[in-house]
């Protein structure tokens, strides 16, 4: 049974509407969304790590049932956005942590950036399905 899929849905979800509430702290000019947009990151982050080990569980396995190249290529792909988006909302998080969760520019287009990887990690993802 793929876990995988059911599980990482949260970081992905966290860590978009955390893209979101960062992007209504700096129009807003309002603490409470970059308060609520840390929590979040910080939340995706304990769900990239379950994310990710079901992953790496259900690769294994797969593995042992013979997938085939296609599949594995597909892998790859999908792990360096996922693992791109881990780095980036970590960087975020520690961050915000230093700078007393105060938004700049950079760490809005952190917070983007983050965003527009793990999209595409998730839109990857789907796509395996397709070769499996």
């Amino acid at each position: 049974m793929l876990i995988h899929p059911l599980v990482v849905h949260f970081p992905i979800a966290l860590w978009l509407a955390s893209t979101f509430l960062d992007l209504m702290a700096w129009w807003r000019r309002d603490p409470l969304f970059s308060d609520a947009a840390r929590w979040l990151v910080g939340l995706g982050l304990l769900g990239a790590v379950v994310s990710i080990a079901f992953g790496w569980s259900d690769l294994l396995a797969q593995e042992t049932q013979g997938v085939g190249t296609a599949l594995l290529a597909r892998h790859r792909v999908h792990s360096l956005f996922s693992y791109g988006a881990t780095l980036c909302a970590l960087a975020n998080f520690g961050w915000r942590w230093r700078t007393h969760n105060r938004l700049s520019k950079p760490l809005l287009g952190l917070s983007l950036l983050a965003a527009i990887l793990v999209a595409v990690a998730g839109y990857l993802g789907g796509e395996m399905r397709s070769v499996m």
